[in-house]
């Protein structure tokens, strides 16, 4: 930090540069978080473990759908997929967070910003790690699957 005596310290180019990296990577793995982590999903009866962009997908939707039809049943399956969206979003938030700030403190940046997509490659595996919703024990699914099911 260079110090200009008539104000406060003001941040060198390198300290913007350096900040405006580990923000890229805190964002960039929150994202990877997002579509790859396997999150537990509730719906009464109903359950799975999909990745959060699944429960926010049906989330839109129903509220699309719900919006219109204005019934106290609807806003509540809302309310519910909204909790999930905002509790396991802020989990995943914060998860980020926390790997990205104890990399760049221990590695340097250019390092840490590697070890950081490299990551992100190992999260994005297709191994069949997710249980679609869906009654009558749904069988294993992977990242394709998923996708496939929110196109169709």
């Amino acid at each position: 930090m260079e110090h200009d005596y008539a104000g406060p310290p003001v941040a060198s180019p390198m300290d913007t540069s350096s900040q405006k990296t580990k923000r890229w990577a805190q964002w960039i793995l929150f994202a990877a978080l997002l579509f790859t982590v396997p999150v537990p999903f509730f719906m009464l009866v109903v359950g799975g473990i999909v990745p959060l962009t699944y429960i926010l997908y049906l989330s839109l939707q129903g509220l699309v759908v719900a919006i219109p039809k204005f019934t106290a049943e609807g806003f509540w399956m809302l309310g519910i997929l909204w909790a999930h969206v905002a509790i396991l979003g802020g989990i995943l938030y914060l998860a980020a967070w926390t790997v990205t700030w104890l990399l760049f403190k221990i590695l340097p940046d250019r390092y840490a910003f590697l070890f950081l997509v490299c990551l992100v490659a190992a999260l994005a595996s297709t191994q069949h790690i997710y249980r679609m919703p869906g009654h009558n024990s749904s069988p294993p699914a992977n990242i394709s699957t998923i996708m496939k099911s929110l196109i169709n």
